[in-house]
This record gives C-alpha cells, sequence and structure tokens, in this order.
C-alpha cells in the first residue's frame, strides 16, 4: 500500500491515467447539467498546481495549517490532497477559521482572515469560474484567476507520513470490491473514508452534494457499485 497520498495518487496516474477517478454532479445538476469529471492524470495536475501554489506563495508544509472553509464539492477535494501533499495540516470546521492560510469561498470569512494576520485563498464554487465573483477582499489571493500558472508536476518533501490517513482509509473499503465506482456525498471531513479508500481498491468516485437529492439514473448510468450517504 502507499504510504502517502501523492504516492496513492502517483499509483492511479501509473496504473491508468485516462480511466475518471473522481466525477462531480453540481446540485442542480438536472437543469444545468453541471457535471465535471477528472482523470487520474488531471486530478493530479489539479493536485500538484494547487500544492506549488501553497508552497510558493505561503510556503506551506510540516507545521503549516491549511483551513478548508468549503462544502462537498470537487475544488474541495482537490485543496485537501494538495494541503496533504506539502505536509501541512488540515483545518475542517469551526478550526478552520484559525488556520495559518484559510481557503474559502465566502468573502466575510477571507477577510476576518486576513484581520486577524492570516493569509487567505478565495475559491469560486461556479463550474466554469475563471476568477472570483464576490468581492475579494484586499490581500486575498484569487485560485481561478491564478492556479493555471503553477507547475504541473509537484515534488514532495521526504518527511511526508500518512501511514495512518491511508490506514483509515484502507479499512474503510475493507469490504468494497476491486475497482469500486462509489456515489456518496462526503464532506472533507469524510474524505479519507470515501474519496481515499476508493483510491486504495483502485477505485473512483462520483460525488453530489446529497445522495438522495441526485436525479434519477445517475447512479446507473455512472455504473455505481457502492453507496455512501453522510447527510
Amino acid at each position: 500500500m502507499a504510504r502517502t497520498v501523492p504516492a496513492l495518487l502517483q499509483q492511479l496516474s501509473t496504473d491508468d491515467p485516462g480511466t475518471p477517478r473522481l466525477t462531480w454532479y453540481g446540485a442542480d445538476s438536472a437543469r444545468t447539467g453541471e457535471r465535471v469529471e477528472l482523470s487520474a492524470r488531471v486530478l493530479s495536475t489539479w493536485v500538484a498546481k494547487t500544492a506549488n501554489l501553497l508552497e510558493e506563495e505561503f510556503s506551506a508544509g510540516p507545521g503549516t495549517s491549511v483551513g478548508l472553509a468549503l462544502p462537498t464539492h470537487w475544488r474541495t477535494v482537490v485543496w485537501q490532497l494538495a494541503a496533504w501533499a506539502t505536509g501541512a495540516d488540515v483545518l475542517l470546521g469551526e478550526e478552520a477559521a484559525g488556520a495559518d492560510v484559510l481557503v474559502a469561498a465566502d468573502a466575510g470569512a477571507l477577510a476576518a482572515a486576513l484581520a486577524r494576520g492570516g493569509e487567505a485563498v478565495a475559491v469560486d464554487l461556479a463550474p466554469l469560474a475563471t476568477s472570483f465573483s464576490g468581492d475579494l477582499p484586499d490581500g486575498a489571493l484569487d485560485y481561478a484567476r491564478v492556479v493555471t500558472g503553477y507547475g504541473d508536476l509537484h515534488v514532495p518533501g521526504p518527511e511526508l507520513a500518512h501511514e495512518v490517513l491511508l490506514a483509515e482509509a484502507a479499512e474503510a473499503a475493507r469490504d468494497w470490491p476491486a475497482g469500486v465506482r462509489l456515489l456518496t456525498d462526503a464532506g472533507p471531513e469524510r474524505t479519507a473514508g470515501s474519496v481515499l479508500a476508493a483510491f486504495t481498491r483502485t477505485g473512483s468516485v462520483v460525488l453530489v452534494p446529497d445522495v438522495d437529492a441526485v436525479a434519477d439514473g445517475v447512479a446507473e448510468q455512472e455504473r455505481v457499485t457502492r453507496v455512501l450517504r453522510t447527510r
């Protein structure tokens, strides 16, 4: 089993770079058609760019805390994997506001983080966002505007230690079949038991805001083999 999150992603990219690993349906996808599909290669590229952003802009690494004030979303998964790739600690829920770097979609939360002397990254969750659509606070980094400028490859430091995290993921997927196709609404607090768990079984994830509200036929269309509800 891979010992770090980047190593796990590398295994997926090496074994089958083109297979979809993360598919996202927006809350109103039945009307809007919002669906994002990331192969192992594309997911790894997004994670690499985001990890490089964290390191180059904020010197993120072991001892740094990255707060994710984001909902269940494919971009949230990217940010969480990227933070782990730098060796930073990921803070969620109420703890996120006190992180060294706050990543949020809410302008008020970003402004509060900057006011207390922290760093802030604005993430717009709209499907085709190329910049933050809200009032970007002075000093906040606009993720959509700048992320494409960072490198496609990220070299993790030798000090990463994700054995406990990945052991938790493997345990959660113990009874899942190899190549599992997981439908879930798991948020960032459940990533180890959902996204990472599926990846340890060389599987993939269909991520939605609410499993019970997903459009009829999605599970069949996506060839789902397991469902994990967290709402």
